[in-house]
């Protein structure tokens, strides 16, 4: 716990000039696999860390939150979160001239496919949708632990897109959380996690409309690139800055961002170019926005080559994979396939090359090695479209097994009994 409270040391610095009106908001998942996230005992080791802020805390429930070993339900799971740290999943809180929203995802058990789905429900999205509507003429700040599908921050495309899990609702409806971005503008802010990436990348913070998306980084050692960095966020009625706290450098503070509220321009980061990590093969993927989708059935950009195969539906391969893209939401879906070294083909039905600009007379992906006359075909999926679940639900995988176990356990005995 020793990076934790370093950590917390440095934000109660960098928090001490808001005097009274500083606030932390976490943003889900409370601990790494040696705390046993989703248990109580996690959730109360938690709210002793919270509570030596001293100041409010607010949270909202990451993936890991929901995954106590000794609950058999997400509802279980997320009363006893509710007794711990005794507030709402989802909440609205005015801050000055800002309200600030947080929601939470209420699923890990009960996921269609990968566990790690961060998914808000319904009611969540319904009581946001009347906040925003209450809420036309101030800024409004939202925190999630996923962030939305076409937001276009930095994403890691062989774990979270090929699991279908980097955004929130991946596999259901993703698109209706940018859509309220684009028609509510008074949305300034949407900070999120998830990834557990540092704040160094080009894509760390990316900007659609006049909303930035603010990627945030971990405070202890459970990241993927080394960096240990948090976000502090300093505003009044006219505008804010946003810095990062880096906590590997003794908590010094690096300005990011800076905009008046009223502005209608887009937002843009101001992060030092030293500091910047450009190159998607010094840390994880990016999230190639900046090679642009086209019309076009094949295009080489830098080092990823473009196929179309449907209205909406844009092939790339790019680091020896095939990965699909969502033309309207710009924004990586799926995994296709790891390649391997194989060369891509799209065919027609008819096993021909496909004409249609669009791609929409594509039937199949033909993956081809030159060293080996076998070729693997991949048909459209149930959705129509090419991606592939890598990661069924692990806890029905692993319920069914127990499952399996105990019975095997009970015929043996029944066996055992029969012999005597």
């Amino acid at each position: 716990m020793h990076l934790f409270h370093e950590a917390q040391q440095q934000l109660a610095a960098a928090m001490s000039q808001a005097g009274s009106g500083a606030r932390v908001v976490q943003l889900g998942d409370l601990g790494g696999y040696k705390y046993k996230p989703g248990s109580r005992a996690c959730f109360q080791t938690a709210v002793e860390y919270l509570d030596g802020f001293q100041a409010p805390v607010a949270l909202i429930l990451g993936n890991h939150d929901l995954e106590g070993d000794e609950f058999e339900e997400d509802v279980e799971n997320l009363a006893a979160w509710h007794e711990a740290f005794q507030q709402h999943h989802y909440w609205a809180s005015e801050l000055g001239p800002v309200l600030a929203v947080g929601l939470s995802t209420v699923r890990f058990r009960s996921n269609q496919h990968s566990v790690h789905e961060v998914y808000i429900d319904d009611e969540q999205f319904s009581w946001f949708e009347q906040v925003l509507a209450a809420n036309k003429d101030r800024p409004i700040v939202v925190f999630t632990h996923a962030p939305p599908m076409g937001c276009g921050l930095k994403v890691v495309e062989n774990v979270h897109v090929k699991n279908r899990c980097a955004f929130l609702n991946h596999s259901d409806r993703p698109q209706r959380f940018i859509r309220l971005v684009e028609a509510n503008p008074n949305i300034k802010l949407w900070f999120s996690g998830h990834f557990h990436l540092s704040q160094n990348y080009l894509d760390s913070i990316s900007v659609v409309g006049s909303c930035a998306f603010v990627q945030t980084g971990v405070i202890g050692e459970c990241n993927r690139d080394g960096n240990r960095q948090s976000r502090l966020l300093r505003f009044d009625a006219q505008g804010y800055q946003l810095f990062t706290v880096d906590h590997n450098s003794a908590g010094n503070l690096r300005l990011d961002l800076q905009q008046p509220w009223a502005s209608a321009s887009p937002p843009v980061p101001v992060t030092p170019q030293h500091e910047v990590i450009p190159d998607p093969n010094a840390g994880w993927l990016s999230s190639r926005l900046e090679c642009g989708l086209t019309d076009s059935m094949e295009e080489e950009l830098g080092k990823v080559q473009w196929h179309a195969a449907g209205p909406n539906v844009m092939l790339a391969v790019q680091d020896d994979m095939l990965v699909e893209y969502d033309v309207e939401m710009r924004a990586p879906v799926g995994i296709v396939a790891f390649l391997e070294g194989r060369r891509v083909s799209l065919v027609t039905a008819a096993g021909t090359q496909p004409v249609a600009d669009d791609g929409s007379d594509v039937a199949a992906v033909l993956l081809t090695d030159s060293a080996n006359p076998e070729v693997t075909r991949l048909e459209r999926n149930e959705a129509g479209s090419f991606y592939r679940i890598f990661q069924a639900n692990k806890w029905v995988a692993r319920k069914k097994k127990e499952r399996e176990g105990q019975q095997q356990q009970q015929q043996q005995q029944q066996h055992r009994r029969s012999s005597w």
